[in-house]
């Protein structure tokens, strides 16, 4: 998508914004002059654009912002009547040179030292703790989950890992624990009486919990499984019998016993400079400030969806409107409702407005060079009907929730959300409160083009591609109530895909679903993905599953991902896949596949070249044209020439003996500790134990040194020297000099075999 140049326009319109303006002047002027000049606020601008459009159809429209700071306390909802055209989108861009800053918080003043304590005040914060109202605010209850010094998230109290108390009586398998252990366990029956609801209690130790009287103020930190943390208010707390009632209903039974969980907001654990309590009951908040408190600038989220872009669900749709070089900050936190539905996991909600910025039927729209930092909640959200929408170049730092969402309908026929754009994007440090938040999550939504964006430092998975998991379909009439995917299932559409599946031979292919499974041939292409899984496991830089057929992973460079599932992964139940011309270095595990797919042409600099994980088809993937350059020896468990994650599971099966087909591929290490080589020595085909020719014998696994231009790579050009026997076996070169963002640095640390087999196991060394 390219927009027009605004200088070349005919018959151009220019409106003015300025927080020194006022919305009862014309806006036709940048500044003030004799009660005259810029309009104040956007909302103003976007009706005072709908009056003129009325009266000049044909005519084009502009509105450029001053900088400064506009506070937001309602959404500004753009509708199919506030829409453009192709030849003359309606723009609202930043006044040039300057910057416009848009926050959804509340300035927090009038902070005065306490005299008095209040009751649960730790030892070490007592005498220090500072005090300050909580605004009067219009509209519905507001809680205050996140609050900030200027840019900076202050620490909420939290009380550290603490452990469950086990019952007495030992539970026993209650269909609630995990979607697909129903299926492959017990088998629960697709017609039968409701499972009962998730249960909503914790049972606690010692009093790590009590009776608090600001109860919903209070929330806890729920990491019952390693890939998801929920954040949930309480309702009650029964100290007698030490059981922590949840407001609402978590995503998994809350009784993993081996897993911590924390209490948040609680000021029995405002124990360290810097952090704070709300209590909403009193209308207070508390603060043991790191810094003197008449240098801050504590602002608290209010605002949580700033800019919605939204037309009817069919049609008229809101068209041709564009955001250009604005900045947004402050937003606040999403919290679980009672009537939420979920995507995979929850790790996002479905159709739910808990983004900055949100795109909800809309078409050929544009969000472009704009910043969003500093903010609790999801950055960009494209729902429903959205087609041909750009997002591009934009910067999206330290968020509490995700990146960019693309969420089309959920499972059923309907298939309108695709063709979008998300390019050149530079997101890193997202969620920061919301620990499995992707930086880019795609659910329901195909033929995208997902390019050139840089991720990284991220608690959980880069990018997800994902739809419903063929057991979710069968349970419909049992668990009903289970918020990811469960409750937004089209059963009416769905049900004859589900009857056919249920009569087959193999109920649990994701074969019977794919023309309800919208999220297909998008390609990801050249993006950037490094560290991630920060705090939580069993993720990964680029994640698939039960998504649609052909979508492309090509080109895209994952680097110091450790503690992943593989860093590229075709999880449960995906469908064909592409993943060609890749490179994975500085990570323990490269590809991880559980169906089918074809691997051509990727280089694995890794410490377990290839993963297959359980459940998978027994020969799922195609090799061709690789290179596994792992940093192990390939006879030790890091080496990687065999299939599995751990030695014992290894069963001496190679990894050619476990795919479709293995073509002219080369593996090769240089391993110091545990060198190894074949008896047959340099050449060796490693699936036959012959010597061969590369370019004149057909070949599986040739090792071999690929003979690498080290000093090309550290510049990102994945090229050989001449004579290697790579090009022989016709295996290209990869160019990644362009990869990821324009807005961000590009790093080629080069091929170091010994760092990245240190650099792992130091990594491990640190994890919890």
């Amino acid at each position: 998508m390219v927009l027009l140049q605004s200088s070349v326009w005919a018959g151009l319109t220019t409106l003015y914004v300025s927080p020194e303006g006022n919305d009862q002047w014309s806006g036709r002027s940048a500044d003030p002059k004799q009660n005259e000049g810029p309009l104040a606020t956007l909302d103003a601008a976007r009706l005072k654009i709908r009056q003129l459009k009325a009266a000049d159809p044909e005519g084009t429209f502009e509105v450029q912002l001053r900088g400064g700071v506009y506070s937001l306390k309602e959404t500004v909802v753009f509708e199919p009547e506030d829409s453009g055209s192709q030849a003359a989108p309606v723009v609202y861009k930043a006044y040039p040179e300057e910057e416009p800053v848009f926050t959804g918080g509340v300035p927090i003043k009038g902070w005065k030292k306490m005299d008095k304590d209040p009751a649960g005040t730790p030892e070490a914060a007592r005498g220090k703790l500072w005090v300050a109202e909580i605004p009067k605010t219009p509209g519905s209850e507001w809680y205050i989950r996140s609050l900030y010094d200027g840019e900076t998230l202050l620490n909420r109290a939290a009380s550290g890992n603490l452990k469950k108390r086990e019952p007495d009586q030992k539970r026993t398998f209650d269909f609630n624990t995990h979607g697909k252990g129903i299926y492959q366990e017990v088998r629960l029956e697709f017609e039968g009486p409701l499972v009962e609801p998730f249960e909503r209690h914790v049972d606690f130790r010692d009093n790590d919990l009590r009776a608090w009287k600001n109860m919903h103020d209070i929330e806890l930190a729920l990491t019952d499984r390693g890939w998801l943390r929920n954040l949930i208010p309480l309702e009650r707390v029964d100290v007698k019998n030490k059981v922590a009632h949840l407001s609402v209903a978590p995503t998994y039974q809350p009784h993993n016993f081996k897993r911590p969980y924390e209490v948040l907001n609680a000021i029995d654990y405002l124990d360290e400079p810097g952090e704070w309590v709300v209590n909403t009951l009193e209308g207070k908040i508390y603060m043991w400030p790191k810094n003197d408190v008449s240098d801050m600038d504590v602002i608290a989220p209010l605002l949580q969806e700033f800019i919605r872009v939204e037309g009817k669900e069919k049609g008229p749709f809101a068209q041709h409107i564009c955001f250009e070089g604005l900045t947004f900050m402050h937003g606040l936190r999403d919290t679980l409702q009672e009537d939420d539905k979920g995507l995979q996991h929850d790790w996002e909600m479905y159709d739910k407005g808990n983004a900055v910025i949100r795109f909800r039927n809309a078409e050929d729209c544009a969000f472009t060079s704009n910043t969003i930092k500093s903010s609790s909640g999801t950055g960009i959200r494209l729902d429903m009907h959205c087609q041909r929408i750009e997002i591009a170049s934009n910067h999206l730092k330290y968020l509490g929730g995700g990146g960019i969402v693309l969420s089309g309908y959920a499972p059923g026929t309907v298939d309108v959300n695709k063709n979008n754009v998300v390019h050149d994007n530079y997101i890193h440090h997202v969620g920061t409160l919301l620990w499995h938040s992707p930086a880019i999550f795609i659910a329901q939504s195909g033929h995208n083009e997902i390019t050139h964006n840089t991720i990284h430092d991220l608690p959980y998975n880069g990018i997800v591609v994902s739809g419903c998991r063929p057991h979710e379909f069968y349970h419909i009439n049992r668990l009903p109530f289970r918020r990811a995917w469960m409750n937004s299932i089209r059963v009416e559409e769905c049900m004859p895909y589900i009857l056919k599946g249920l009569e087959s031979d193999r109920p649990i292919s994701i074969d019977h679903f794919l023309p309800l499974l919208h999220a297909r041939e998008n390609k990801i292409v050249m993006n950037d993905i490094s560290r991630v899984l920060q705090k939580l496991h069993d993720g990964n830089a680029i994640y698939f599953s039960a998504m649609g057929s052909n979508n492309l992973a090509e080109r895209n460079y994952m680097h110091q991902n450790f503690g992943t599932r593989g860093a590229l992964r075709l999880d449960d139940n995906p469908s064909y896949t592409i993943i060609k011309e890749n490179v994975i270095t500085s990570c323990e595990k490269g590809i991880g596949v559980k169906g089918l797919c074809e691997i051509e042409n990727n280089f694995v600099f890794t410490t377990e070249t290839f993963l297959r994980g359980r459940g998978a088809s027994r020969k799922p993937a195609a090799l061709k044209r690789n290179i596994f350059f792992p940093a192990g020896s390939s006879t030790s468990e890091i080496g990687g020439l065999y299939i599995g994650s751990s030695t014992k599971n290894r069963e001496g099966v190679p990894l050619w003996a476990r795919v479709n087909s293995s073509e002219d591929n080369l593996y090769f290490t240089t391993h110091k500790r545990d060198p190894f080589l074949p008896k047959t020595g340099i050449g060796t085909d490693l699936a036959t134990g012959k010597t061969v020719v590369p370019g004149k014998e057909p070949v599986n696994f040739l090792y071999a040194d690929p003979l690498f231009d080290d000093e090309a790579v550290q510049q990102g050009w994945f090229r050989f020297k001449e004579g290697s026997p790579a090009e022989k076996l016709g295996i290209e070169p990869i160019d990644l000099r362009e990869v990821g963002s324009s807005l961000a640095e590009k790093h080629f640390p080069g091929i170091d075999e010994e760092a990245s087999a240190k650099s792992h196991e130091s990594h491990s060394n640190s994890l919890p």
